[in-house]
């Protein structure tokens, strides 16, 4: 199949920080801005609006032999300056998926905090001919793979620890609340303040065999839970030492929500959860944007299997992600061949001295 005619989507992203939004001005733009200080740095990138075309996919195969390819566009913004500037990141993020749709693009993603503003996508979806996603159902998805299979590979089966839930009422966490609750786990959901919003979602969520508490205090979470699944949109939230020995935490954030440390504790596991690992069946290796060979986000993925399936249509937007929809992108993703198991942390593969050291502390030390 000639890449004229392969399927093609659009992936629109942003700087993950000051740093990469440095060099991507220095690589790009061959700019002296990316000499100044970080503030004027940040301001003049505000000013200018530049998009750049960072990468290519020039072929993806999957295990069901569908071929497409695709495009990452990249925002010169840092996460702060999207959320502090959303009409303006709006703007540029729909300037961007037409950047994509003349490149071809019929199936677009959104990337990170792409995914939050405009009203979690609609406005991207409204303003493109080509359809939108944000990529948030496959990484619920993702998300909920990992918590099965790690807690197997602890052998926690009998174990049935509090289950917090950081980053509510986003898309991810309000999924996942859902998710988890209807399993009948024990949740402890974290908010940064009570709304409206939060009442009507607590008062409507059903009976469950399990029990679901409503906390603003992050610390006191941590302190009574040994699963975190955390998914907010600022990042850098957690610091290692506030974690309970044998504590397994899903981190779906990007930036990252627990801070990096040089000599990281081995009692806890500190996974990435927003990110899956290309089909085998795929022919070249890849190495995406800072992640390890053939590793995408979780939300890439979707939009890859998306274009496999040539299934055009807006898939994940707005808060609410119907269940149904997470079971069909997860099904469709697996059998494209997408892997779901290859854990990383901060890019990482995990050891097995970490899996080793969490299972004692978790399971303690007769076990």
């Amino acid at each position: 199949m000639t890449a004229c005619h392969l399927s093609k989507f659009g992936f629109i992203v942003h700087c993950r920080n000051a740093t990469e939004l440095r060099l991507a001005l220095l690589r790009y733009r061959f700019s002296p801005w990316g000499l100044f200080s970080d503030q004027k740095l940040k301001e003049y990138c505000l000013k200018k609006g530049f998009i750049e075309n960072i990468f290519t996919f020039k072929e993806l195969t999957s295990e069901r032999q569908a071929v497409c390819q695709g495009k990452a566009f990249c925002l010169l913004l840092t996460p702060e300056q999207m959320l502090e500037n959303q009409s303006i990141a709006t703007e540029l993020v729909i300037k961007a998926c037409k950047m994509a749709e003349d490149w071809g693009a019929q199936m677009i993603g959104l990337g990170a905090i792409c995914a939050v503003i405009g009203a979690r996508g609609v406005e991207a979806a409204q303003s493109c001919s080509a359809a939108v996603t944000t990529g948030n159902a496959l990484t619920v998805y993702a998300a909920v793979v990992a918590f099965e299979k790690i807690m197997q590979r602890l052998e926690a089966d009998q174990v049935e620890p509090k289950i917090a839930i950081v980053g509510f009422p986003g898309s991810i966490a309000l999924a996942l609340t859902k998710i988890l609750y209807e399993r009948g786990l024990h949740l402890i959901v974290v908010s940064r303040r009570q709304t409206a919003f939060l009442k009507k979602f607590t008062d409507n969520i059903g009976t469950a065999a399990g029990s679901l508490e409503i906390t603003q205090d992050l610390h006191s979470a941590l302190q009574a839970s040994h699963i975190i699944f955390t998914a907010t949109s600022t990042g850098q939230i957690i610091e290692q030492n506030t974690l309970l020995p044998g504590s397994v935490v899903l981190d779906i954030a990007q930036p990252k929500d627990v801070i990096y440390c040089e000599n990281g504790r081995k009692d806890v596991l500190i996974i990435d959860a927003g990110t899956i690992a290309l089909p085998r069946s795929t022919k070249q290796p890849y190495r995406y944007s800072g992640f390890g060979l053939n590793d995408i986000p979780s939300c890439l993925g979707e939009t890859i299997t998306l274009t496999f399936e040539k299934k055009w249509e807006q898939f994940s937007l707005g808060r609410n992600l119907p269940v149904d929809k997470i079971e069909e992108i997860g099904r469709l993703s697996e059998q494209h061949g997408f892997v779901f198991d290859e854990f990383r942390s901060f890019g990482k593969p995990v050891s097995p001295e970490n899996f080793s050291e969490t299972k004692k502390a978790l399971l303690g030390p007769h076990n």
